[in-house]
This record gives C-alpha cells, sequence and structure tokens, in this order.
C-alpha cells in the first residue's frame, strides 16, 4: 500500500479544535475589583430594568393606550427573540475577538453605542412600527454589553468567591430596579431622556471600569461565522448540570417576568393609580425591599460559599417567589402587593447571587466563558420573549371585568416552583 493510497486527512477547522486550556481563577479579586464590578452591573441593569420595567410600557401606553397589553407583549416579544439570537454569537465572537484594547471592550463599547442609538429611535417613535425597530436595535446592543460584562464572573473570579460576586451583582440588579421606577415617575415629561438616561449612566461606569480594571489577554482560534453558529449549539447529554442550571433560571425568570413585565398596568388596571402614582408607589415599594433584596443577597451568597452549598438557596428562592406570587393573584389593595412583592424581591435576591455563582461553577470550558456564560444568560433573555406571549394569553382567560391577573400569578408561582425541581437534578453541585 503506497501513500497515495492513505491520503492524509484535512485538517480539522479552527473551530472545532481544542482551544488552549485557561486554568481556573484560584488568585482573590480584590475590593476595588468587587466595588467596580457591582457599579458596572449597576449600570448594565439599569438600561434593562428601567426599560422592561416602566420606560417600554409606558411608551406602548401612549401610543397604544386601548390595546397596550398585547401591543407591549409583541413589542418585548420581537425584541427579546433578537436578543435570543444575537445574544450567544456575540458571546462567541466576543471569545475570538483580537483587538489592542481586549477582546471584551470593543463589544461594550460598540453596544453602548448601538443602545444609544436604539433608545433614540425608540423615544421618538410615533407609531408601533417605528417604536419596534427601536426596540430591536436596542436588543443588539444589550447583547454586546452582556457579551463584554456577563463571563467576567466565571473567568476572573475564583469558585471561592462567586457567591460574594453574585450577591454584589444581585443587589446591583435590584437597585437598578428601584432606580429605574424612581427616574421613570420622574422623567415622564421627556421620553427622550427616560430612555437615554439609563445609557447615559452606562456609559460612564462604563468608562470608569475599562480604564480601573486591566482586562486579561487571552487568545483563541479565529472562527469562520459558521463554525460560529455551530458552536452556540451544545449538547446537554453531555453537559447535563449546565443545562438543568440554564433550564431553571428559565423557569424562575419567567415567572418573576410575569411581574415585571405588567406590574405598571397591574396598578393602572387593578388599583386605579395613574402611570405617576403607579412609578412613586413602585420606588417607594422597592427603596424598601432593596434591603430585603439586599440582605437576601448578601447573606444567600456568602453564606453558599461557606457551606460549599448552592442548591439549597435555590430551593428557598423558589418557595418564595411561589408565596408572593400567589399573594399577587389576589391582591385588592396596596398593602397586600407591597408583602407579595417583598416576598418576590426576597426571592430574587437569594435566586440571583447563587445561580450565578452555580452556573459559574458549572462551566464547562473556562476558555470559552464568554459562549457559556451569555448562553446560560440567555435563559432570561428567552423568559421575556416566552412571559409577554404567554402572559398574554393567561391575562385573555376568562377575563370579563379587564385583564385576568389571578390566573397570571397563580401561572407565575407554578412556574416559580419549577425552577427548585431542576435544582434537584444537578449532580456536579452541593
Amino acid at each position: 500500500m503506497t501513500a497515495h493510497d492513505n491520503p492524509p486527512v484535512p485538517a480539522a477547522p479552527e473551530a472545532l479544535v481544542p482551544p488552549p486550556a485557561v486554568p481556573e481563577p484560584e488568585k482573590k479579586v480584590g475590593g476595588l475589583f468587587l466595588t467596580l464590578f457591582g457599579i458596572l452591573n449597576f449600570g448594565l441593569y439599569l438600561t434593562v430594568m428601567m426599560p422592561a420595567l416602566f420606560t417600554l410600557p409606558y411608551k406602548v401606553g401612549l401610543l397604544a393606550p386601548d390595546d397596550k397589553v398585547a401591543v407591549l407583549g409583541v413589542v418585548a416579544t420581537i425584541g427579546a427573540v433578537v436578543g435570543l439570537i444575537t445574544g450567544p454569537m456575540a458571546g462567541v465572537l466576543s471569545d475570538r475577538t483580537r483587538t489592542p484594547i481586549g477582546r471584551r471592550r470593543p463589544w461594550l463599547i460598540g453596544g453602548i453605542l448601538v443602545l444609544a442609538a436604539g433608545s433614540t429611535i425608540a423615544a421618538l417613535s410615533e407609531s408601533i412600527p417605528v417604536l419596534i425597530v427601536g426596540w430591536i436595535v436596542v436588543s443588539l446592543g444589550g447583547a454586546g454589553v452582556a457579551a463584554a460584562i456577563v463571563p467576567v464572573v466565571a473567568e476572573r473570579v475564583p469558585e471561592a468567591q462567586r457567591g460574594t460576586v453574585g450577591a454584589i451583582v444581585g443587589v446591583a440588579t435590584q437597585l437598578a430596579g428601584v432606580l429605574g421606577y424612581t427616574i421613570g415617575g420622574l422623567l415622564t415629561f421627556d421620553v427622550l431622556l427616560l430612555f437615554l438616561v439609563p445609557i447615559l449612566a452606562l456609559a460612564v461606569v462604563g468608562t470608569i471600569w475599562m480604564l480601573a480594571v486591566k482586562e486579561p489577554i487571552v487568545e483563541l482560534p479565529r472562527t469562520t461565522i459558521a463554525q460560529t453558529f455551530r458552536s452556540l449549539v451544545f449538547d446537554p447529554r453531555k453537559h447535563p448540570d449546565f443545562s438543568w442550571v440554564w433550564l431553571g433560571k428559565l423557569f424562575m425568570q419567567v415567572g418573576l417576568a410575569f411581574l415585571s413585565t405588567y406590574q405598571l398596568y397591574f396598578l393602572l388596571d387593578r388599583l386605579g393609580f395613574t402611570a405617576e402614582e403607579a412609578g412613586a408607589n413602585l420606588a417607594l415599594v422597592g427603596g424598601i425591599g432593596i434591603l430585603v433584596t439586599m440582605t437576601f443577597a448578601v447573606v444567600s451568597g456568602m453564606l453558599s460559599d461557606r457551606l460549599k452549598r448552592r442548591k439549597a438557596f435555590i430551593y428557598i428562592a423558589a418557595v418564595l417567589a411561589a408565596i408572593g406570587m400567589a399573594l399577587m393573584a389576589f391582591t385588592d389593595g396596596f398593602g397586600l402587593f407591597f408583602a407579595a412583592v417583598l416576598f418576590i424581591l426576597a426571592s430574587a435576591g437569594m435566586f440571583g447571587s447563587v445561580d450565578v455563582a452555580m452556573a459559574s461553577d458549572l462551566v464547562p470550558q473556562r476558555e470559552q466563558a464568554g459562549r457559556w456564560m451569555t448562553t446560560y444568560n440567555l435563559a432570561a433573555t428567552l423568559s421575556t420573549a416566552l412571559a409577554p406571549v404567554f402572559g398574554a394569553g393567561l391575562l385573555a382567560i376568562a377575563a370579563t371585568d379587564g385583564p385576568n391577573y389571578t390566573v397570571l400569578f397563580i401561572a407565575g408561582a407554578l412556574i416559580s416552583l419549577a425552577c427548585g425541581l431542576t435544582a434537584s437534578r444537578i449532580k456536579g453541585v452541593r
């Protein structure tokens, strides 16, 4: 047999060759890193929470007051689907980006600029189609920003600190939501400012982060567009633990999204508030609730690190969310609404701090943290697509005196409990 009988096998495409291994981070991050990362996440989630909780529902109410529930569902779902597609792509591409300023920073800078453009279009829109265009651009920018920030925990923070960092992220998220209501209630006189203020805040804190925190140099092989698409898919059978974490996050976020998407309309429709009154009352609830959220986030995150256990906290968070949703289903006054939201905020704080730590523990390939953590974050993006679709349907069930919020929040309670079931299937963490 000659050499011609066995021709050389062509080399595998670059993206299919295992990239160089990146070790688990061991050196603890310092106080400056933790502080700036918390501030950076506050900026990130202000651009997420303020539009989702106040700005977009308010704008939809101005453009389509008679069909606001259905129209909000359409706009939010379209934006979420765009994020669903572009989020993982941005994560994979950011892993393999090569520039003099690093692989994450170009995505942060570009994402902020795209967010600003999309927010301007949405703010100045005078019809629903133009609003949808603006929201699509916003979703594209959000995917770029998330690709720069979400992987940081998995690739920079050691396992022993991930619960603590998760707690910081959880607090930043809730604080962004509270200030989102406060700012929203104050800026209803100028819709352009209402859309742009969170982007300006992110630009400021993002600049501080890039100037103060050095980005490590990691170069992965270059990849083609086709290989990028293939790398977005993973086999759940090969990575079952990561798959269960992802599914659990999806369940919890869908339940929480029922509240975040429709609570402004809930206060308008069931409790009879004006938009300004609703914003002020939501800010009041959030201002007090942030203490609950911070307590549950910080204590849970630190305890999960110390006890080296994650799943017990997910079980408790699922139960707390279900209790809050059940109370919300039968709320007929602001006092009961307040109590229900506090249960849900406690759950969100506990879940947010521990779940991101658990996902970071279970990342299959540390050198591709951008890919895996944006895939993990995709569960939250998908929830914003599913919640408006299913929520609008649930609100329409046997709706005789307006939207059926009772059915909506009972469903939210059941979906939240499903998160605990998924956690019980995870074997890689305790």
